[in-house]
This record gives C-alpha cells, structure tokens and sequence, in this order.
C-alpha cells in the first residue's frame, strides 16, 4: 500500500521536473525540410523469396534478393530514424545482371527480381500512410526526349511517386528540362525533381535550377567533407568557404557523404587509422545542420566498409550495433523539431583547426552547432556580438547548458565529439514549480497522516 501511495504522489513530482527544449512550429513543408535515406533496393532488405531466382548471396555481381517487400518491412525502421523520403535505386525492367538497376531494357515494367508493379504501388501507399514520400533513381541514356517525358508521365501517373532523380541530366538541352519539369508539376503539385551529372559548375547547377528541377546533386562538397571528418585535426574553413561562395543555392541541392559511385565514407577512416564510429558522428552531425538537404546512403547507420563496386554496395545487414542507429535518430528529431537547420541562415563564429562553432537562424530561432574535430578537448568563446547576450544554450543532443557570462559563452566540447545547442532565455528559478514541490510533499504528509491514523483505529483493542 506504501508503494502505491509513494509512486502515486512521486509521478506528478516527475511530469512537473521534466526539462525538454519545445520543438519550433512548424510552417507548411518544404521539400527543404525533408531527409532522403537512399538504398539500392537489390542490396537492402529481402522480404519476399518467392522471387528469388538466380541470387547468389557468394557472388557480389549477381542478385542477393532485395525486393519491394523488404522495403515495406522496414518502413518503420526509417521512419524511427527520422528519415522522410526514400530514394530508390532505378526499378525497372534490367538486363540479366543488372542488380543495380543501370542496364534497363524496359521501363513500362518492373525488375522481376524485385517484385510487381503493384508491390511497388503497395510500397508507395504504406510510405504515404506513415507520411514519408518515395523518389525514383531515373537513368535516361538511352531514351529520346519524347520517351524521358512519357516514361516519367506514366510512373506518376501510374504509381503515385513523389519525385525523380535523374542521372545524366546533361544529355539533354536545358530547354528539353523546362518543358519536362513544367509537365510534370501540372501532373502532380509538389513533384521533386532531382538532376545529377558529372563535372557541372555552380552556374550550371543555377540554370538547372531555374529550368525547374527541386534540386540538384552537390558533388563539390562531397570531397571537402570527406576531407575534413575522415581524421582528426582538419580545419572545417573549407566547407563554409564553398558556403559562402554557393549559399544562393544550397537549400537547393542535396549533401551526401558516399553512394553508388563512390568508395564508402568508412573507407577513409580505415586508411587514416580512425575509428569509424565517432567519426561518423561528427560528420552526420555536420550533415544535418548545414543548409542542404541531407542525403544519407542505405548501411551508414553501421558505418559499413567498402571500396569501388560491387564493394561499396553489400546486403545490408540489420544485426549490428544500435548506437549509430539511435544518434542518427536523434540528428533526424532534431532537424525536423528545429525550423532554423532547415530554413535558416549559416554563419561560422569560430574555428581552430577542426574546432567549429556555427549559427543557424531563422527569424528568431537560433540554433548553435559545435563539432570537434580534434584529438583534445577544446573550448570556444563566443562573445555578445556573435550571439545575443544574456540568453542560454540548450543542448539538444546532450544535457549541457552554457549560459552567458560576462557577454560571453564557453563552450566545452570533448575531443572527436559535437553538440546541437538550442538559444533560449535563462531559465532562472522557476517560482510555479518549487512551488508545486512544496505543494506535493504537504498533500503527501496529509494522506500519509491519514493512512497511519486508519491503521491505528483498525488494531482490535488489547
């Protein structure tokens, strides 16, 4: 009876000591605010064997039984991670061998080894029920203009996708483009459309942009980034020289740390003798909070290894450790409670040599970011003309709180480590709840009293 009455009085004592930063409201979504997990679908997740003719899980070149199926088994696994949209590997209709989807001989028709179109259909419904959105990889070499257009006009149709990315954007005209993209729109509100190609300029990104697509591809600040986090004592200057210099465009493309085409991000720490792990952290902690939108290949979550194809793309394996699994959910929270990492400007206040402070704001939410890169412990100070004085940061990740003092804000970051600070007011002492402390012990010392005088009326007289 004690028990119950002390757990009974102690649960509101609880609710009221609980201590979270609110999540900023939100405005209509953009497709600035969304997170894309991208996968090749033969090497993610195998939910239907019916359909697995000719996999060979000993050959790296042949099918190892990634279906549609396996996607929708794992829906809820992305979503716990934060992720809003899913880009798939291109789906149609291959030549035999074509796992990755590249060597396509139908388009009207899905890839037999990964399931029907109206397994996709189920895919894209069950995503839509869960408020996430699929994109389609969608390569056109070998299509006219007249097919690129009807090909996409059908899958939208047809399927209800929510967006293309196409690959080798720069085999057609950029008026071919505007036609294409003002089509599609008229087709679907909100259609995303992506576009990547080797070698394009910033200005050429702009005219691409300009022509219709949603987003382009950043591939000059995949190199910077891998640069700077794959080991430690490495100045973050470079990746906000390319801010400043792009930052007209840059909530307008998509960063990415590794895909299809390039040897894993993981890869890099091994040859630098680094441990992956904490690595990876500071990297995605980075890729979350910059301006773009963040683009995060399928096995990242458990740092997977690898080198060129088919190396860099094995089946992905879900029994591993969960603590890059959960600090990657807490990133996805984090940028989508916080409207300034997706809406809000960037301005760096203080770097040494892989130590980096930075601002994000929109309006009058401010966000502070703190990555060490280093191999010691650091502290930064950031004074009253960089921040507003008098006001405390909030870690979001963490428990920290750095306070301003003197105009000025320390903060302490431990080495190879990064945290996400939320700008409020100082808190003070809050009078409501120590006064409802007081309040809760008074009425627990009265129900007690009452409790102990029942007891001694009930003892039979001696």
């Amino acid at each position: 009876m004690f028990k119950k009455a002390l757990c009974f009085f102690l649960a509101p004592l609880l609710l009221f000591s609980a201590f979270s930063v609110k999540a900023d409201k939100k405005e209509e979504r953009l497709w600035q605010d969304e997170v894309i997990y991208s996968l090749m679908v033969d090497r993610f997740n195998n939910g239907d064997n019916k359909n697995d003719f000719d996999v060979n899980m000993k050959d790296p070149l042949s099918y190892q039984g990634g279906d549609f199926q396996g996607i929708i088994d794992k829906l809820d696994y992305l979503q716990e991670m934060g992720f809003t949209v899913i880009q798939l590997s291109p789906i149609f209709d291959n030549e035999e061998g074509g796992y990755h989807g590249e060597w396509i001989k139908d388009y009207y028709k899905t890839e037999e080894h990964f399931g029907t179109i109206e397994d996709f259909v189920r895919l894209v419904d069950e995503s839509h029920k869960r408020s996430m959105k699929i994109i389609l990889e969608f390569p056109i070499k070998d299509l006219d203009s007249k097919e690129i257009l009807e090909v996409a006009k059908w899958w939208v149709t047809e399927t209800n996708i929510d967006g293309l990315k196409i690959t080798d954007i720069d085999y057609m005209p950029m008026t071919f483009w505007t036609e294409f993209a003002s089509e599609l729109s008229k087709l679907k509100k909100d259609f995303y459309l992506s576009g990547a190609a080797a070698n394009l300029n910033e200005e050429m990104i702009s005219q691409y942009l300009h022509a219709g697509f949603t987003s382009m591809l950043d591939v000059s600040l995949n190199e910077p980034l891998r640069n700077v986090f794959s080991k430690p004592d490495v100045s973050l200057a470079p990746l906000f020289d390319l801010w400043e210099q792009n930052k007209d465009t840059a909530g307008l493309k998509e960063a990415f740390l590794d895909n299809q085409n390039t040897e894993r991000f993981t890869r890099d720490m091994v040859n630098n003798n680094t441990y992956p792990g904490s690595r990876w952290k500071m990297a995605l902690t980075y890729l979350y909070t910059q301006p773009e939108i963040p683009s995060v290949y399928y096995a990242s979550e458990i740092a997977v290894n690898g080198g060129k194809a088919p190396e860099n793309t094995p089946m992905m394996n879900f029994r591993t450790d969960q603590e890059l699994i959960e600090y990657i959910s807490k990133l996805g929270k984090i940028r989508q409670d916080q409207i300034a990492l997706t809406r809000g400007t960037m301005e760096l206040l203080y770097e040494n040599n892989g130590m980096a402070v930075f601002k994000r704001q929109y309006e009058s939410d401010t966000v502070v970011v703190a990555i060490n890169s280093t191999s010691a412990d650091q502290t930064a100070v950031i004074t009253a003309d960089q921040l507003e004085d008098n006001k405390e940061l909030r870690g979001l990740l963490g428990t920290d709180m750095v306070r301003s003092n003197n105009g000025e804000y320390e903060i302490f970051i431990e080495r190879e480590a990064a945290e996400i600070y939320k700008m409020t007011e100082k808190s003070g002492y809050n009078i409501t709840f120590i006064l409802s402390i007081f309040l809760i012990f008074g009425v627990f010392a009265l129900f007690m009293y009452i409790v102990w005088k029942r007891g001694q009326n009930r003892q039979p007289d001696k």
